[in-house]
Parts: C-alpha cells; structure tokens; sequence
C-alpha cells in the first residue's frame, strides 16, 4: 500500500483534479491505518465529485470509527440520498 501512495501521488502531480485518484490514494491510506490523512484525501475527492458514493460511504465509516459520530451521520446521510435517486 505504501507503494501505491507514492504512484498516487506522482499521478496526482500530473492530474491533480482527478477525483478517483485521491479517492484510490484514500483507500490505500486507509490500509496503511493513516485514517487521517485518508479522510484529506477523500475531502479532496468529494470536493472534486460530490457525487462519488463510495466516498462518500468510507468517510462516513471512517468518521464513526474515529468518534465524529455527527459527521458520520451526515455522510452516510449524503450517501443514502444519492441511492435513492
């Protein structure tokens, strides 16, 4: 996982407005247990494509596990909205 951080982030050099990669390089930081840093990059995901779910999921779970229960909420919110449409 350390490894695909840094392909991320060498990608991200070249294409710093490409929401699936800070999504991917989230993911990764997550395996690493860099919880938050992976929700800095999932911010600068979603604020990029507000509308990417899976994002949008992770970060709600990633809030709850780290205590912000009201952010959490708000997200699987989020989540559960762009579902039902």
């Amino acid at each position: 996982c350390a490894e695909a951080v840094t392909l991320y982030d060498t990608a991200l050099e070249h294409c710093p407005d490409a929401a699936l990669l800070h999504f991917n390089r989230a993911v990764a930081l997550e395996d690493l247990e860099r919880l938050r840093d992976a929700l800095l990059a999932y911010d600068r995901c979603l604020t990029l494509d507000p509308r990417l779910g899976d994002a949008l999921f992770n970060v709600a779970r990633l809030l709850d596990h780290v205590g912000d229960k009201q952010k959490a909420i708000r997200h699987f919110s989020a989540y559960r909205r762009l579902q039902d449409k």
